[in-house]
């Protein structure tokens, strides 16, 4: 008869750790696939320039500004919409004979969704701009006129 020997204590910690971490990657998959967030990617973060201002903004007023975006902005298109755009400019160009007029309705209604999320964003942007004191915009004046970052 075999002689089993007891695990060492080592080797049962091992094996709790090994299953907790087990644990938590299934759990984190199943989040992700029950949420329905896998198949849609990361969000898509906003991206614009409001030029030397922009640069010199503090990082919380960034933030700030890319919150009230998702809060209140006009959102871009979503992966699904945008996957189904450029499906149909592909279809577009690969038509023969070629259709000009399907072109520019699709770069009429990029254009205009990126209009409106400049628009919000700008708008987000002087909101934030207000909501600062006088000393802050003063300080914001002041590195724009250095042209330096905090």
């Amino acid at each position: 008869m075999a002689n089993f020997s007891k695990p060492h204590r080592l080797w049962r910690i091992v094996l709790v750790v090994s299953l907790a971490l087990n644990v938590a990657v299934i759990g984190g998959v199943a989040g992700l696939a029950i949420s329905g967030r896998a198949a849609d990617g990361p969000p898509q973060r906003f991206m614009f320039d409001f030029g030397p201002l922009g640069r010199v903004l503090d990082p919380e007023d960034r933030r700030a500004i890319g919150h009230a975006m998702r809060r209140d902005g006009a959102k871009p298109f979503s992966r699904d919409e945008m996957k189904e755009k450029v499906s149909g400019l592909a279809a577009a160009l690969r038509a023969e004979p070629f259709d000009v007029a399907a072109v520019e309705v699709l770069f009429v209604d990029f254009r205009s969704r990126s209009e409106r999320v400049q628009q919000d964003a700008q708008e987000a942007f002087v909101a934030q701009l207000s909501a600062m004191s006088v000393e802050a915009r003063t300080r914001l004046a002041d590195r724009l006129e250095r042209g330096t970052r905090k």
